[in-house]
């Protein structure tokens, strides 16, 4: 099935991390925009890991007011 030219179509595509240079500046030869990047096996850093440690284990405040909140960094 062909579709017309003035229709958009999103594809959801895994390429191999050798092959991702590659595939972007093929993408970007072609006027294709890549909208979302997902990143496979990506880990939080040591600092992330200990905040989501204390989250879990109720060690961190509550935020009742953001303005406050934000006013307070």
């Amino acid at each position: 099935m062909k579709c017309p030219r003035n229709i958009m179509t999103t594809l959801t595509i895994q390429i191999p991390d050798k092959d991702r240079d590659l595939f972007e500046k093929l993408a970007q030869r072609l006027n294709v925009k890549i909208i979302n990047v997902i990143e496979e096996g990506a880990q939080p850093n040591g600092v992330t890991k200990r905040a989501i440690a204390d989250a879990r284990t109720g060690k961190t405040k509550k935020i009742e007011n953001l303005d406050l909140f934000f006013k307070s960094l």
